[in-house]
């Protein structure tokens, strides 16, 4: 009898440690396709399904309860002011990794402010846009790397997403949009315009997206997840492509 009471408290112990080990995270994200988006409920998308990848390989227990889908300025206040918090997909700048701790890289990124292909357009840098409006959304990267090159708030149109931005761009209700050239591809599948007609006027940056969590997050947990996005990408890449992952949704 005693056996058997010390095998029940040793199974009781063990549960209670895998449970601690769970990093009880809370995760923010947006509508931001391929990489993160809302499908019937729930979240979808490479980055969502790498995430999941990392806590199967921690062996966590991963709640979809625990992941927000909001509107990106939102989500980006909620991560700041929340020391358990993490919102993904972030690209990396160096101003950014002074106000987060990042897991990756995970998915390339390429900014770019984007215009009408019939339009003739020549910016040469950012100083050259005149009266032009361009179109952001609020603290996303485009924003943030227009506003780091000194473009007046005058030039700028603040949108709440990206389907947004795709949509006003086609009725030329503004003249370009400032975003990740691969998410407004797929932004324009999803609003039914086709994308061949819309061009890069000007690249911003090239940089990757990851996931950036609060700087109260334990460090340790930063390092495992890093630890294991690493052995991710090396033994399954293909589930950081966006063509990979559309050939198997669409």
């Amino acid at each position: 009898m005693q056996i058997f009471i010390a095998f029940l408290l040793a199974i009781v112990f063990f549960s209670l440690q895998a449970k601690a080990k769970d990093p009880k995270l809370i995760w923010f994200t947006e509508d931001y396709p391929p990489f993160n988006y809302h499908v019937n409920g729930n979240v979808e998308g490479i980055a969502i399904n790498a995430l999941k990848t990392i806590y199967r390989d921690l062996n966590w227990d991963f709640d979809p309860k625990e992941v927000m889908l909001l509107p990106w300025p939102r989500a980006y206040h909620m991560t700041l002011a929340n020391h358990n918090a993490c919102i993904f997909s972030m690209t990396y700048t160096e101003e950014r990794a002074k106000l987060f701790q990042f897991v990756g890289p995970a998915m390339d990124n390429h900014v770019a402010i984007i215009g009408h292909k019939e339009t003739d357009y020549q910016l040469s840098d950012l100083t050259s846009l005149g009266a032009l409006k361009v179109g952001v959304v609020k603290n996303d990267i485009g924003h943030q790397l227009l506003r780091q090159a000194g473009v007046s708030k005058e030039s700028l149109v603040f949108l709440a997403s990206g389907f947004e931005l795709v949509q006003m761009l086609k009725l030329k209700r503004i003249d370009l949009i400032a975003y990740g050239d691969v998410i407004a591809r797929y932004q324009f599948k999803r609003a039914g315009i086709d994308p061949s007609h819309f061009r890069i006027v000007l690249p911003l940056r090239s940089s990757y997206l990851g996931f950036a969590c609060n700087q109260g997050v334990r460090k340790r947990l930063i390092e495992k997840m890093n630890k294991a996005l690493k052995t991710i990408k090396r033994r399954e890449p293909e589930i950081f492509d966006p063509e990979y992952f559309y050939s198997k949704v669409e």
